[in-house]
């Protein structure tokens, strides 16, 4: 997503990297606990649909699945939905998360993985997804924040089978991480009132449930 577009060879680098917390998707797709009914689910900055295609194979009621990422990360996404035979039900989207060519309420539930910290603009970037979700629906946006002790990722991603290499990679992939500060003040400045934060050692969380009643935003992001 904006501002960072993983091109040839960063694609195929951050792909490789990916690859290394593999376990971690199968839990964050857990975690996401898809209610039935849920008929389209779009994942925000989806990389190469490595969590797209676990949510597919997790979740088969599932209709409409979309990831959507920058032009080098969206067409290995799409690569790797055609291997899996899951064309059908999961397409790759060329998308800039700050303006969305997606309709309001198109979705019914957002999902996000270590995206978050490339967004020029998290706030803007919020609006514009509680834009595209439908009344009722929810958001699960998950990223790292700070710089947390090598000691401390290795510790929590062995509570879901992860390796040291998988640690390493988190590592790695944590130099960028906004702090805590920074994401409360991109929710706050969101004026998304029904999102909440929550914080457990290296891994952060933004979630809510867009309320029945709720209208969508306008796209220029004003808000009371």
């Amino acid at each position: 997503m904006e501002p960072r577009e993983f091109h040839w060879p960063m694609s195929s680098f951050y792909s490789r990297l990916a690859s290394l917390i593999q376990p971690a998707y199968t839990e964050i797709a857990r975690r996401a606990d898809i209610h039935a009914g849920t008929m389209r689910v779009l994942d925000v900055g989806g990389g190469d649909g490595r969590l797209a295609v676990v949510l597919a194979s997790m979740y088969p009621d599932v209709p409409n699945i979309t990831t959507a990422d920058a032009g080098a990360m969206a067409e290995l996404a799409r690569k790797r939905i055609e291997s899996a035979g899951l064309s059908e039900r999961v397409r790759s989207d060329v998308q800039d998360v700050h303006r969305l060519t997606y309709e309001d309420g198109a979705f019914d539930f957002i999902i996000s993985f270590g995206s978050m910290h490339h967004w020029r603009d998290p706030a803007a970037a919020l609006r514009e997804l509680d834009r595209v979700l439908s009344p009722g629906g929810r958001f699960a946006i998950g990223d790292g924040y700070g710089r947390p002790a090598f000691k401390e990722i290795k510790e929590s991603v062995a509570r879901f089978g992860g390796t040291t290499w998988t640690a390493l990679a988190y590592w790695l992939g944590s130099k960028d991480a906004l702090s805590l500060d920074e994401v409360e003040k991109a929710v706050d400045e969101s004026g998304v009132a029904y999102l909440k934060i929550e914080a457990e050692g290296p891994k952060l969380e933004v979630t809510g449930t867009k309320p029945i009643d709720a209208r969508s935003r306008p796209r220029n992001g004003n808000h009371p």
